[in-house]
């Protein structure tokens, strides 16, 4: 076998895999409403992707994934189908819970909360973002790569980056016990004469606002800014 042919080979295989690439990268967009009278709380979990939680004006929940595939393993592992897949909601109690059941692909979420402020709203990203400007009684979100950055006017705050930066905004007369500390990354606090303490990779923010509401943020590898309005 002359050495040309391995090589015309692997060029088959990975225009292939290139094509096959190309012939699943459709993305879909599935939406949801649901009632809020019936939700007190909601947790999302995603493996890969971005999630944004703002705030409604109605009555309902809104929520909406757009999913794509996206190659996570070898350039030869199967991508899924999209056009079969769609959001999982199920309910214990008055909690909802949502996510995709899938490997190999990437999620957009954009969730509209009900104008009822919800008890909790928990948030675990495996990779990518979240934004949250919709207030509940406590907001919980746990990013392991990527960015997180929570502004809201009330509510507690437990937030965990392993790395990447974080961001809280939230008014002084929310924010009760202020705790924040970084492994290896800067951290600041803004609007509030509270303690900033820094080394050679990491660093601790803690102080006391004028409201009740706790404000936990831990970051492994990144930085951590708090800002308290007036």
């Amino acid at each position: 076998m002359s050495a040309a042919r391995p090589l015309f080979v692997a060029m088959g295989l990975i225009a292939l895999a290139l094509s096959t690439t190309v012939a699943a990268a459709d993305e879909v967009t599935r939406t949801r409403s649901f009632k809020a009278a019936e939700i007190a709380s909601l947790a999302l979990r995603s493996g890969v992707g971005e999630v944004r939680i703002e705030q409604g004006t109605g009555d309902v929940l809104e929520a909406q994934v757009t999913i794509k595939p996206k190659r996570t393993t070898g350039i030869f592992s199967a991508l899924p189908d999209v056009k079969n897949l769609d959001m999982s909601a199920t309910t214990r109690g008055d909690q909802l819970s949502l996510e995709v059941d899938a490997k190999n692909i990437a999620e957009r979420w954009l969730l509209r909360l009900p104008k009822k402020t919800l008890s909790t709203v928990e948030v675990k990203l495996g990779v990518g973002d979240v934004k949250v400007t919709a207030p509940a009684k406590r907001i919980e979100v746990d990013v392991g790569v990527g960015d997180a950055d929570i502004d809201i006017a009330v509510g507690a705050i437990t937030l965990q980056v392993g790395t990447g930066d974080a961001s809280i905004r939230t008014p002084r007369v929310n924010a009760g016990t202020i705790d924040g500390k970084t492994g290896v990354g800067g951290v600041s606090l803004k609007g509030l004469d509270g303690t900033v303490k820094g080394s050679a990779v990491g660093g601790s923010v803690s102080g006391q606002g004028a409201g009740q509401q706790p404000i936990e943020a831990r970051v492994g590898v990144g930085d951590l800014n708090i800002v308290l309005s007036d």
